[in-house]
């Protein structure tokens, strides 16, 4: 297959590879097809093989949106590494050192087989200029509608958005729902969402209702512990001795939790100052 012939391919093959739903599937495909599409990525490629690569880069593709499994860390860097092949084969270096970047985080300790490229090769000086690329800022990512996100096969984990990511999205009783790779710099599918931000405004709200509540708390629990320690003190009408010691640590616990209300009224106050 030529150059071009290559390039045509992957054009059609990156809309699958991130499309939202991607496409219906019959029957599901496991990790071990999702790795194997990879290897064999790989291993075409040290072939001079640019058909099969395109053929393992659309098995790859087809295996991610049709997974019933999580895909683990060693088989998301695998994949990434494949579509790095790919892009250097159609010498676009700036994604092929995106791509090993990708694979890098999460699998530092690899490196390109000599039977892949050998010393020397520049796949292999492109490779090791991708471990200082760039990833970007780091954006939060949830579940729409409840369960969890896992990014690149770590649960919870940021994604860095100025490289490719592998998305999955589980449901709350842990079944696997969506699988999806996600370019650099996409926007996330519609499944996956960042958390709501809050905005200065609603912070500075509740850090006044906070700061009000524990003002409030404060006051009602100091006038308890007054009234403790009147009680006490009342000559006229003496509190029995048995009664006394329970009185005198009543009004004590009260006057204590009132000073440490007041504490943690005073700082949510001094919060809301310095940020307003």
């Amino acid at each position: 297959m030529s150059f071009w012939a290559l390039l045509f391919t992957s054009r059609l093959l990156a809309p699958a590879l991130a499309a939202d739903a991607g496409p219906t599937c019959v029957g599901t495909t496991t990790v071990a097809d999702f790795s194997a599409a990879s290897a064999a990525g790989e291993a075409a490629f040290a072939d001079l093989d640019s058909e099969a690569l395109g053929r393992a880069q659309a098995a790859g593709a087809h295996a991610l949106t049709c997974l019933a499994d999580p895909v683990g860390t060693k088989d998301a860097a695998a994949f990434h590494r494949m579509i790095g092949l790919a892009a250097f084969t159609r010498h676009d270096l700036a994604d092929a050192r995106s791509e090993f970047h990708a694979a890098r985080r999460l699998e530092p300790g690899y490196q390109i087989p000599e039977s892949v490229a050998p010393p020397g090769h520049p796949l292999v000086a492109i490779y090791d200029e991708s471990a200082t690329a760039d990833e970007g800022d780091l954006q939060a990512v949830q579940a729409s509608g409840g369960g969890w996100i896992v990014v690149d096969g770590v649960r919870g984990s940021p994604r860095p958005i100025g490289v490719s990511v592998i998305l999955q999205r589980f449901d709350a009783l842990g079944k696997l729902e969506n699988s999806v790779y996600l370019p650099a710099k996409a926007s996330l599918p519609s499944w996956a969402l960042p958390p709501k931000a809050v905005s200065r405004k609603g912070l500075h709200t509740g850090l006044i209702a906070g700061t009000a509540g524990a003002a409030v708390a404060g006051g009602v629990t100091y006038g308890l512990a007054l009234a403790a320690h009147g009680q006490f003190e009342d000559l006229q009408n003496p509190v029995p001795d048995s009664e006394l010691p329970g009185l005198q640590s009543r009004a004590n616990a009260l006057t204590y939790a009132s000073v440490g209300i007041g504490v943690v009224g005073l700082a949510l106050g001094s919060i809301t100052v310095f940020t307003w």
